[in-house]
């Protein structure tokens, strides 16, 4: 089991008398996040907390426990419910740490359940950014992240009695889940990532940096055994939340690695190159075959030709022997039977020369394998959207999006062909695509959203942002206020979306691409970002 209760008795009650409760209720300046390779693991660590126990006896400082927690509420933080053992027996100093920033916080316990080792401490000031608890089942084998403070490495780090209460990154030790053990007395994910003493009530976090678990215990290997750990699963941190009257944020889609995505992405490009070749091939067939129906059309047309050429010849000798039979009527002076002769011989005549007029042309070969192509044809529809203005149906492409924390819904979209969408937000064209950049309210978050009316494609890119960022990105964001629907705002528009990107993460955390089809659908009236 990790440690109930402390991990750093070792302080004198003089030094936390007067050195480390004026700290945690106080304001000290941040120590900088440390790199972190992955992405979306870093912006988890965001929602990651060091809780700080201060027991008290008779209004003293009795000892100090130190575990991990994460929000899951901006002013929520879950933990372990023996992280909190000192402050459920008795009177005890909650402290939230952050993991970024320059403040900390303190905090009451509002809901503990032993049983499955779980607790919720409501913030009396402050906010932390909240996380995201994957809903859905944890493969065996998937990568996974253990987030939080352990003991062993601020004692290796000799952190002092101020830095326990200073701002700094969790450390994340990487292991791979090890499915089909699980707690007798709760649902748990077992994994074999390092997590020791300070870990508890930290979370376990999949390679997309949503919760799957909250450390609680580790194997006991007696210094034989590889060490494993225990973390309460999902199954069981959602319900105690319910019951606990917050709703957190989650997510049923399966996670998938920016490697994997990767993979998936270029697999696709290779299956659309495949079908672009076939369709070529399918295009040579097709012309081929319009070789062949042209030879036909073109024999067709020379036995007509034949045909009506060999009627006027005929009509023009039965003609001839029309003139000469009427020649000799008039000869005998059979006057009326000479004239009858006559006027058939001229019907003769008549009915050659509109056989030989009538006769096709081969210049006609095109023109009839484009009539015979538009009998064959299906009923042509109805057009719509000149220009790719109008409304649309904006479905998710999940095979092309990359989704970590969201829970996208498919939405509608009306555009215009000024870059106005929904009658309210204003596109900017920069190098010949509609781009535009918001931060979501309430969240260190940026969206850079971009669509193409010509293919339907509604792309969002969104970052998850430090801190930092998150200030840098706001006070671009202020100097560009205006960005309602109008010619005057496209240039701020255009600046921002540009200037934005040098504040951003080197990669978005999420990849949302939409198929907007030229159709009235139901659905919410906007995209899942912050317009």
């Amino acid at each position: 089991m990790l440690p109930r209760r402390r991990g750093w008795r070792a302080v004198r009650p003089a030094l936390m008398r007067t050195l480390l409760l004026p700290l945690l209720l106080g304001l000290i300046a941040g120590a900088p996040a440390r790199a972190q390779d992955n992405l979306d693991v870093q912006a988890a660590s965001r929602s990651v907390v060091r809780v700080v126990v201060v027991g008290l006896e008779g209004g003293s400082p009795s000892g100090i426990g130190t575990g991990s927690g994460v929000a899951v509420a901006p002013d929520r933080i879950l933990t372990n419910a023996h992280v909190l053992a000192e402050a459920a027996e008795g009177t005890a100093i909650i402290g939230i740490v952050p993991s970024e920033g320059r403040q900390r916080f303190t905090g009451r316990l509002i809901a503990i359940d032993t049983r499955r080792d779980l607790a919720l401490i409501q913030l009396t000031e402050g906010r932390v950014e909240p996380a995201t608890i994957a809903t859905g089942a944890v493969p065996d084998g998937a990568a996974v992240a253990a987030v939080g403070y352990p003991y062993s490495v601020d004692r290796a780090r000799e952190l002092s009695a101020e830095g326990f209460v200073t701002p700094q990154a969790p450390v994340k030790s990487w292991g791979r889940v090890s499915s089909g053990a699980s707690s007798q007395r709760f649902d748990t994910v077992l994994h074999d990532a390092s997590i020791g003493r300070g870990n508890s009530g930290g979370p376990l976090v999949d390679s997309c940096g949503r919760v799957v678990g909250i450390n609680s215990f580790v194997s006991n290997s007696e210094g034989i055994d590889a060490v494993f750990g225990f973390a309460v699963s999902a199954r069981e941190l959602v319900p105690f939340l319910r019951e606990a009257g917050v709703k957190p944020r989650t997510t049923a889609i399966a996670c998938r690695s920016a490697t994997e995505q990767a993979a998936l992405d270029d697999q696709l490009a290779r299956e659309e190159a495949e079908r672009a070749a076939a369709e070529r091939d399918r295009a040579d067939t097709a012309e081929d075959r319009d070789e062949a129906r042209r030879q036909t059309i073109r024999d067709r047309i020379a036995a007509e030709r034949e045909a009506r050429i060999g009627v006027a010849m005929l009509a023009l000798a039965f003609a001839t022997f029309g003139a000469n039979a009427a020649l000799m009527l008039a000869m005998r002076r059979d006057r009326r039977l000479a004239l009858a002769t006559l006027a058939g011989t001229g019907l003769m005549l008549a009915g050659g020369a509109i056989a030989w007029g009538t006769r096709p042309d081969f210049d006609e070969v095109d023109a009839r394998l484009a009539a015979e192509r538009r009998a064959a044809a299906p009923p042509a529809r109805a057009a719509a959207m000149p220009g790719g203005t109008g409304p649309r149906q904006c479905r998710l492409d999940l095979a092309r999006s990359r989704v970590t924390i969201s829970d996208p819904a498919d939405f509608a979209l009306d555009w215009s062909g000024t870059g106005c969408a929904d009658g309210r937000s204003q596109f900017a064209e920069v190098e010949g695509t509609w781009l535009r950049a918001d931060l979501p309210a309430g969240q260190a978050a940026a969206d850079i959203s971009s669509f193409d009316p010509a293919t339907g494609q509604y792309r969002i890119e969104r970052y998850l942002l430090s801190a930092d960022q998150a200030a840098a990105a706001r006070a671009l964001a202020a100097r560009y206020p205006a960005r309602a629907c109008s010619p005057e705002t496209v240039g701020m528009v255009a600046t921002l979306a540009t200037a934005i990107r040098d504040v951003l993460p080197p990669a978005p955390n999420e990849r949302l691409l939409y198929r907007c089809d030229p159709q009235q659908g139901a659905g919410p009236a906007k995209p899942p970002t912050g317009r």
